[in-house]
This record gives C-alpha cells, structure tokens and sequence, in this order.
C-alpha cells in the first residue's frame, strides 16, 4: 500500500510536466520503473480519470516503453482499466473532434475540416499501435496488452479502437494453407508418378526424389513452424492469465 501511495504522489508532484519520465533513482520494490511516464503511474494507482485525462493532453505518450518494454496500456490492462480507459478515450476524441468539425463545416472551411479528420485519425492510431502494432505493443517478454484481456474484452476493445482482424495474416488460415497445400501437391506427385512410372521407372523414381526433397518438404516446414508459433502464442496468453491469478490471490 505504501508503494502505490508513494506512486500517487510521484504523480501529483510530477503532473505539470507533461513530458515527465522517471529517471531514477532505482526502487528496490520496482513501483517506480525507469522511463515510465505519468501514464504508467496513473494506470498502477488504478486512476482511470487521471490516466484518461493525460491520454487527452498527450496521447502519444500511450507508446512510450518503460525499461520492461511495457507502454502504459500493460499497465492499464494489469490494473483492470483498459477497457472502460480506452472507451472514454475514443469517445472523448470523437466528440471534441466533431464539434470542431461541425464549426468548421459551418464557417465553410474545408481545409480545417480535413485537418481536423486527419487530427483525429491519427489519435485513433496512436492507441490502435499501443495496443496491437509490432513496433508498440510488444513489451520484452513478447506480450502485448491484449494478451491481459479475456476474449469478450478483447473484442470490445477491438471494436472501439477500429481494429480489424485480417483473415488473410491470421496464423492459424496461414497453418490451414500450408497443411492444404502439402496435400494438394503429395496428390499431385502421386499422379504425376503414376504417368511417369508408365513411361519409365527409372525417371520416376529420380522425379520422386527430388520432388519430395522440394516442395512437400518446404510446405511440411512451414506447417511445423506455424504450428510452433500457435504453441508460443497460446503459452504467453496462459502465462499472462497466470500471472494475473497470482496477482489475485495475493490482494
């Protein structure tokens, strides 16, 4: 309890500045982490008002890294805050940027109008990237907040920030491709063997070889490893949900 008061009042004393890091010194109880900002503090004092109201005055602070590759989304998502945090966020940009979109229209000026359209899609990038990009999302143990959320608030927050899944990079459709195609093409060399072996068996049996060495092998390949990645995936989720049933019990 004292740590998180300690946190409170790092924010407090600190909030002014807007551009605030913390640069030392170190903490043994590692409240306070080296280049966290006043929005780490916030989301770790559970604050969801003041962590929303300094993601407004500066909403690309949401992608900066802490010394443990955490952007203030992690700790957000750890604290239980993410979700209602993120809503009020999007919800706040919209409404402030369609007002000023709406005066803007009625004064007739259109170049303000697109200034303000693109203003506020690139604020809307700004959490999309802290919350899935690879540049942003990932902290150092490969963990992006999402990996904190359950299915249902994962899609939620999906849905508000306008993040869209491709189907076409989904790794499980890319493991489905690979298993389709290496059966596809084992058909195909059957058949093709089966022609060849009637002109000659000699030369069948060379084309069988170095077919088999060629194509099935990559796709088999590539199938293991997409396999391999699912395995790493789903072992980070777990480890993230253990981590956060721990944390439970330890309240």
């Amino acid at each position: 309890m004292d740590g998180l008061v300690d946190i409170a009042k790092l924010l407090s004393d600190n909030e002014a500045n807007i551009n605030w890091r913390y640069t030392g010194p170190f903490d043994k109880t590692k409240q306070r982490v080296q280049a966290g900002n006043l929005l780490h503090l916030a989301a770790r004092i559970q604050n969801k008002g003041k962590f929303v109201d300094i993601c407004k005055k500066n909403i690309a602070s949401v992608t900066a890294h802490n010394e443990y590759g955490d952007n203030p989304f992690h700790e957000a998502a750890r604290s239980g805050i993410l979700l209602p945090a993120v809503q009020e966020i999007v919800n706040d940009l919209e409404k402030e940027a369609n007002n000023k979109i709406t005066k803007a229209e009625e004064a007739g000026d259109r170049k303000e109008v697109s200034r303000l359209k693109e203003e506020l899609k690139c604020n809307k990038k700004y959490i999309k990237d802290a919350l899935c990009s690879k540049g942003y999302a990932f902290n150092k143990k490969r963990e992006t907040p999402l990996y904190y959320l359950n299915a249902a608030q994962q899609k939620e927050i999906k849905q508000i920030a306008g993040i869209k899944d491709s189907f076409i990079c989904n790794q499980k459709f890319h493991l489905c491709l690979y298993i389709i195609g290496a059966i596809a093409c084992i058909a195909a060399l059957c058949l093709s063997l089966y022609f060849l072996f009637l002109v000659s068996q000699s030369f069948a049996l060379s084309s069988m070889v170095a077919i088999a060495s060629g194509g099935v092998t990559y796709l088999s390949v590539k199938a293991c490893s997409e396999i391999h990645a699912l395995h790493n995936e789903s072992t980070l989720v777990e480890n993230a949900n253990v981590q956060l049933a721990g944390e439970s019990l330890g309240v």
